[in-house]
């Protein structure tokens, strides 16, 4: 089965959307060791990993980079820095 997602699909899989960056470090301990703290944006899926799933496949099909890791305070994070506000550039 062959899915197309569009970017209004994308902003409603997550749950939570924050900035990322180097003043994440000091939570560093929540995180898989080794994460990126370049990124721009991290997305929050607390409670669905089919949405992981499906937002990861959305960044692929439009070419953005993205870093998937855990979050001990619930759920998966997706950093990247796809901005949904913007969409694709």
């Amino acid at each position: 089965m062959n899915i197309t997602l569009k970017a209004d699909d994308f902003t409603n899989l997550f749950d939570v959307w924050m900035g990322w960056g180097q003043d994440w470090k000091t939570q560093q301990d929540r995180f898989d060791k080794g994460i990126s703290y370049e990124w721009k944006n991290a997305y929050w899926f607390e409670v669905s990993y089919s949405n992981l799933i499906l937002a990861r496949e959305y960044l692929k099909h439009v070419g953005h980079s993205f870093e998937i890791t855990n979050d001990e305070a619930g759920g998966w994070v997706i950093l990247t820095d796809y901005d949904y506000a913007v969409g694709v550039q």
